[in-house]
């Protein structure tokens, strides 16, 4: 189970060890994604599981020791490995991941920035923060460094800093466990086969989100979506699944639900209670 969510995030780092002829070496790289106990990075060096790592975050300027999980996959550039952070305690990429218990179930997630002192926060948002955020791109939150309320706005990555069957039929509403808002925001679907998609809801709810889309995917498909997606944006994608569709004739597109996958420790949802207020 994950502990903190994931951020895709192009960060430049500097990576420091030793290889296995006992060659000391340093490398400018950057991460893919990170999150409060590890992080995806690109690497020439033909780094093997459990070698120790240290890692430099330029955008911090801290160090924490690392160890290498494994390869992932392997590009151009150079391969992709899974590393895990060592020192937890150690804030490196200056982001605050909030621990996830299992109970979360957000309409959107966004890493904030505080506008006063910069702090940057992976922040989940129900269905009418959300509505409030889309309308006004930005919040009124309190802010644990300036021990106030602040604004906070979305934390963008300066590209300066980064380096050269049959479907599920759909319930009525007194049967949704979540009041459903009519937002139009662009969400990013990633899938390792049907590649990645940039669509607009029709409407998001805490338990998932309406689509729209040109392509045809199987009820059932698990995408790793974020919602809502700014392309120059810290985006944080979570899984969900397609649970219903809809259309599909000659010339027509097809309607999608999908619902978010709740962790395995989430309790039974059953006895929340959700009240939609009018307007």
């Amino acid at each position: 189970m994950r502990t903190s969510d994931r951020l895709f995030a192009e960060i430049p780092i500097i990576i420091s060890g030793t290889d296995p002829e006992g060659r000391q070496f340093v490398e400018n790289t950057m991460t893919l994604v990170v999150s409060q106990r590890g992080a995806r990075i690109i690497s020439k060096q033909a780094l093997f599981p459990q070698q120790k790592l240290s890692i430099r975050c330029l955008k911090t300027g801290l160090d924490a020791a690392a160890q290498v999980l494994g390869p992932i996959m392997g590009e151009e550039e150079g391969c992709h490995f899974g590393v895990a952070i060592l020192q937890p305690e150690v804030n490196i990429w200056g982001i605050h991941f909030p621990l996830l218990d299992g109970t979360e179930n957000p309409a959107g997630r966004l890493v904030l920035e505080c506008a006063l002192c910069h702090t940057q926060e992976v922040v989940h948002l129900d269905v009418f923060e959300l509505e409030v955020f889309l309308a006004n791109q930005c919040l009124i939150r309190s802010c644990p460094r300036c021990v106030k309320s602040t604004l906070w706005t979305q934390s963008e990555l300066s590209e300066e800093s980064i380096p050269p069957e049959r479907p599920t039929p759909r319930h009525t509403v007194q049967e949704r466990k979540f009041p459903r808002l009519n937002l139009k925001v662009q969400v990013c679907l990633r899938h390792s086969e049907y590649g990645q998609e940039v669509v607009t809801s029709e409407n998001v709810s805490q338990g998932g989100f309406r689509i729209r889309s040109q392509r045809d995917y199987p009820v059932g498909t698990v995408f790793e979506a974020a919602l809502p997606y700014s392309p120059r944006a810290s985006n944080i994608f979570t899984p969900a699944r397609i649970v219903y569709k809809q259309g599909g004739a000659e010339g027509t597109t097809f309607a999608y639900g999908l619902a978010y996958i709740p962790s395995p420790m989430a309790p039974s949802l059953t006895g929340l209670r959700i009240t939609q207020t009018a307007g």
